[in-house]
């Protein structure tokens, strides 16, 4: 015997299906929402902390260059300078000698590059390591000036687990002590104007100290601690560029 439901029952049961596709629909609505706000969130924050790096070689030339390392004169090379798989390696002790036999500058371990120029721009391109308890040391030069005998030096201090400055001056970088830190620094000769730039952010423009003969250095020179070593790589030379960009 076959049961037909009243109309009652139809009801009825419109009303359950009714009720239970309205739950579904919510719930579903619901938890698109919860998954859609956070991912705007996250988007707005990560673009918040977006930071644009400088290109500090765009549209510069790299030259190919020559270069000598100059260690102190009474030493083996090999005893304060090495070189492995693309990295140079310098070190310094208080109680070295200058690079040659009567100079009366401080100790150096430091490679000079052969690019001497009086005009024009040019550029300097490293990485730079420097092991923690180097102090009172130049690790990059921009040699020559009028006033003075460089144009710009780089010099670590000890402070604030290895602070990078120009001379004793401006801090360029601090925590920089057991770390791969990448130098540019651009020379526009003709204008008498030096920029720096630390991991690919421009730190500052300073003036050049007057014309004269230039060329680059990096390495280490003069110490005021028990030991300063850097290491060096990617060293590049570049000419002929937009500057402070």
């Amino acid at each position: 015997m076959n049961y037909l439901p009243s109309k009652g029952s139809h009801f009825a049961l419109s009303l359950k299906t009714i009720l239970f596709l309205l739950i579904i629909f919510s719930l579903v609505h619901g938890s698109c929402n919860k998954t859609a706000t956070p991912a705007t969130e996250n988007n707005q924050t990560s673009s918040a902390n977006v930071h644009t790096e400088a290109n500090p070689t765009s549209g510069w030339t790299q030259t190919s260059y020559t270069y000598s390392i100059q260690t102190p004169w009474d030493l083996s090379q090999s005893d304060r300078y090495s070189y492995s798989g693309g990295e140079h390696r310098f070190w310094i002790y208080p109680d070295d000698e200058c690079q040659y036999e009567g100079c009366t500058t401080g100790p150096r371990s430091e490679l000079r590059m052969n690019n001497n120029y009086t005009s024009g721009r040019h550029q300097f391109e490293g990485d730079v390591y420097i092991v923690s308890g180097s102090a009172g040391t130049d690790i990059m030069q921009v040699f020559g000036g009028s006033t003075n005998a460089t144009a710009i030096m780089l010099k670590i201090h000890s402070a604030s687990g290895g602070t990078i400055k120009r001379y004793d001056n401006e801090t360029l970088l601090t925590s920089a002590y057991n770390k791969w830190t990448h130098v540019n620094v651009q020379h526009d000769a003709d204008n008498g104007r030096i920029y720096v730039y630390i991991n690919n952010t421009l730190k500052g423009n300073y003036a050049d100290r007057g014309d004269a003969t230039h060329y680059f250095k990096c390495g280490v020179y003069n110490i005021s601690g028990s030991r300063s070593e850097t290491r060096w790589k990617n060293v590049k030379y570049w000419k002929n560029g937009p500057v402070g960009q």
